[in-house]
């Protein structure tokens, strides 16, 4: 019968071989890197394999050191690819100059479309940004302004639009008052419809509930109150003592009414 003893007392001795020949094999490898050879013969094996382990550690974090960097960006999805950029700044260009430049502010994306390649000279080349705004109570949205000169657009959270030279600064803008608002600042036209060459629609149109036709300018410029089936009339004030009247058309006759 074998005697349990014996065979654990000859496993910890192939152990320790096999941990002799292991400290001996990275001695020898650590001693052609690093130039010192450890003594094999040496007693202490387990101060001397810890000691092994320590420098091959450090040995290696030198060497891997000039390699690290932090990744760019991190890709997702197979097919639905995503780029999350982990930058505060990422600019686009090519060998003329700068076509785009992703910018982030307090943790707020803006792009920069620049109109001539002097990049650097923002108060000279003056591109143009759209940046999102958050934080100011009643108004949230998306800007598009000329840097250091004027805010040219500006988009609140429920979709109007604020149009005009407007301030520089997008919250200092009091919020747009309808869908659609042009605020005008400067001394010229405001708001320019035109039509095409060949157009035979009808250039503008005021609608009411039901597609009722309220107003319309056709293609020829002739203005039309109403329509055939719903024929409206114009709403006159007093000029005098402020009072209103109804100004429409019956059996081919104006009739002035008051209201």
């Amino acid at each position: 019968m074998n005697d349990p003893t014996t065979a654990i007392q000859v496993d910890q001795k192939q152990s320790l071989r096999r941990r002799s020949f292991l400290s001996a094999l990275v001695g020898v490898i650590f001693g052609t890197l690093t130039g010192c050879t450890p003594d094999p013969l040496d007693e202490d094996i387990d101060q001397k394999f810890s000691a092994l382990e320590a420098k091959i550690s450090e040995l290696e974090g030198r060497l891997s050191a000039p390699f690290r960097f932090d990744p760019l960006a991190h890709m997702e999805g197979e097919f639905n690819e995503r780029v999350v950029f982990d930058k505060s700044e990422l600019t686009v260009n090519n060998p003329d100059g700068v076509l785009l430049n992703l910018v982030s502010t307090d943790g707020h994306v803006g792009i920069r479309f620049y109109k001539d390649f002097d990049f650097g000279n923002e108060q000279t080349s003056n591109p143009w940004h759209m940046g999102f705004i958050e934080g100011l109570d009643g108004y949230q949205g998306l800007a598009i302004l000329r840097d250091w000169r004027f805010t040219a657009a500006l988009w609140d959270e429920d979709g109007k639009l604020l149009l005009g030279h407007l301030d520089s600064h997008p919250p200092a803008n009091p919020p747009a008052e309808a869908r659609l608002h042009v605020r005008g600042t400067l001394n010229e036209v405001q708001t320019l419809i035109e039509g095409s060459d060949q157009q035979e629609m009808d250039i503008f149109q005021v609608r009411g509930t039901g597609s009722k036709r309220h107003l319309a300018v056709d293609s020829e410029g002739q203005i039309h109150v109403g329509s055939r089936q719903h024929p409206q009339g114009f709403v006159l004030h007093d000029t005098i003592n402020g009072l209103t009247y109804s100004l429409k058309v019956k059996n081919g006759q104006l009739s002035l009414t008051r209201i």
